[in-house]
C-alpha cells in the first residue's frame, strides 16, 4: 500500500487532538466506468467514516451499501492511504489527523436506491451517483478544478488517487 502525507501546516503528532479514519471505494465496472458521488457541491468517491469497533473492510461494505445500495465483497487490501494533518478540521479549530484508505472494487452491480441509507448531510445536499469513463477522469477532475466546480482539496486528492491507481493497476 502506498502512503501519502499532506501536512501544509507542519503539525506534529503531538499537536493532533483527534484521529479520523475513513474508507473510500473506487467502484469500477467491466466497461471501465467508475461510480462517482456528487453532494455538498463536490464530487467524491463513495465511502465514509469508520465507526467505533468497526474494521476498515466492514466499514467499506457498510458505507458502499448505505451510499449506493450495492453489496460488495472486500477481496483486496487498500491500495493507498492519504493522511492529512489539519489544524482547523471542518472549521472546528481542532488539530486532526485524517486518514483515508482507498480500495479498488471491481463489480458490475448497479446502484439500488431502494437500499441506500443517506445521512442528514447527504439528504440535505441532494446526494447523487453517476458513472463516468475512468480513462477520462483525470481530465474531468482538472477541468472541475479550473472551473471551481469541485472542492479544491477534494479535487486534488482525487487526482492523486487516480494517478496512484494508474501506477499500480494501469489506466
Amino acid at each position: 500500500m502506498k502512503n501519502i502525507i499532506f501536512n501544509e501546516n507542519k503539525l506534529t503528532d503531538e499537536d493532533i487532538e483527534l484521529e479520523v479514519t475513513r474508507v473510500k471505494g473506487l467502484i469500477i465496472n467491466s466497461k471501465n466506468r467508475i461510480l462517482l458521488a456528487y453532494n455538498n457541491n463536490t464530487f467524491q468517491f463513495p465511502g465514509g467514516h469508520l465507526e467505533k469497533e468497526e474494521n476498515m473492510d466492514k466499514c467499506l461494505i457498510r458505507e458502499i451499501r448505505e451510499e449506493t445500495g450495492i453489496d460488495i465483497e472486500v477481496n483486496e487490501k487498500p491500495f493507498l492511504c492519504i493522511s492529512t494533518y489539519d489544524n482547523n478540521y471542518f472549521g472546528s479549530g481542532k488539530c486532526v489527523l485524517n486518514k483515508i484508505y482507498y480500495y479498488r472494487i471491481i463489480t458490475d452491480k448497479l446502484p439500488d436506491f431502494s437500499r441506500t441509507h443517506y445521512d442528514e448531510l447527504e439528504l440535505a445536499t441532494d446526494f447523487e451517483l453517476f458513472y463516468f469513463n475512468f480513462s477520462n477522469l483525470s481530465l474531468f477532475l482538472k477541468k472541475c478544478l479550473s472551473e471551481g466546480s469541485i472542492d479544491n482539496n477534494i479535487g486534488k486528492e482525487m487526482l492523486e488517487v487516480v494517478n496512484v491507481y494508474n501506477q499500480i493497476y494501469g489506466g
